[in-house]
């Protein structure tokens, strides 16, 4: 049986404050909610699609947005999201901590630390500073201790590892194959979609996939707002013929709606991606005893496996998916 697990990163945007003093953070209410008119197509519908099929995933809820949103609105997110049984783990972006700390007059431009977002790039004690704070702020709202974490970006290093462990957290979903060299700066076992131990903490990459044959061969994560359904049943199958265990997919609070400008004024549905996540759910009740769906907050237990293992789905699924994928990028589409 192979173990799924879905994530959703659920976040606000800085939504161009940084270059345009007349913006503000993205709201939550926005952002997270996704509010359309009276209906929400962020977080509660990703739940309603989720809870339709029996199913329940990880939210990966970021918390130092709190300095610069109506921290009102960010509780009303996340309250539901434990309300209703879902798993509420840590998410940061450190971006939105110094962006505090300059509205505050407290840091200048030039005082900015370069790659500021990226948690792993920071010295190890600045990273065990900001995950303290964010536990804290994930305490208050949610009611307790997180026990696994994301970096914002993926911008996880080695060093993250070690400040985890110091603040007790016990897994890390961070690691993307595709974003090495980039975002990401783990030092595992290279490329690999398979679990490890780094000290007292389990490491949990995002399933990728590879695309395309010969010299246009890459590595493409398991983001349910940007591959197709064909390519993530394709990915189910064969995980579960080479026997790789976990699938970690990867969404976002805001894959089910499209936004026109940086500032999510002008929000559409997306349909189509709606459309594909309840097939993924509906395939996975379906198929229950090859594919159990599973959160960190079940505190699971793993193994260790070979490095490298990569589903392929070659080229001729991607290039639909991208042809779909382009119309459907349309604002009013």
């Amino acid at each position: 049986m192979v173990d799924v697990y879905l994530t959703v990163d659920t976040e606000c945007s800085m939504g161009g404050a940084w270059t345009n003093p007349g913006f503000e953070p993205v709201a939550p209410e926005r952002a997270i909610l996704g509010k359309i008119g009276g209906e929400y197509y962020g977080t509660p519908r990703l739940m309603d699609i989720l809870e339709e099929s029996g199913l329940r995933a990880t939210f990966f809820i970021e918390v130092l947005a709190a300095h610069v949103v109506p921290t009102s609105q960010l509780a009303q997110a996340y309250s539901q999201i434990v309300s209703r049984g879902h798993d509420a783990q840590l998410h940061l972006h450190p971006v939105y901590h110094f962006y505090h700390l300059f509205r505050q007059g407290r840091i200048g431009k030039e005082q900015l630390p370069p790659n500021m977002d990226l948690i792993g790039r920071h010295p190890l004690q600045v990273q065990i500073e900001l995950l303290q704070e964010g536990c804290g702020l994930f305490r208050k709202f949610t009611g307790r201790s997180p026990i696994a974490f994301r970096a914002g970006c993926y911008g996880g290093s080695s060093s993250t590892l070690t400040a985890l462990e110091k603040v007790g957290i016990s897994y890390d979903s961070s690691f993307n194959a595709s974003h090495l060299g980039g975002n990401c700066s783990i030092n595992g076992s290279g490329p690999t979609n398979r679990p490890w131990r780094a000290g007292a903490v389990w490491e949990v990459p995002v399933t990728n996939f590879e695309t395309g044959f010969w010299k246009t061969r890459g590595l493409k994560p398991l983001d349910i707002g940007a591959v197709s359904l064909a390519e993530m049943r394709r990915v189910l199958q064969e995980a579960e013929e080479r026997l790789i265990s976990p699938v970690v997919f990867i969404m976002h609070s805001f894959t089910l709606f499209k936004k026109a400008d940086m500032q999510f004024r002008q929000l559409t549905p997306d349909r189509l991606v709606m459309r594909r996540f309840r097939e993924l759910c509906r395939f996975l009740n379906r198929n229950s005893r090859r594919f159990r769906v599973q959160t960190f907050g079940q505190a699971p237990q793993f193994e260790s496996g070979r490095p490298g293992e990569f589903p392929r789905v070659g080229s001729l699924l991607p290039a639909c998916r991208k042809l779909v994928q382009g119309v459907n990028r349309l604002p009013w589409f």
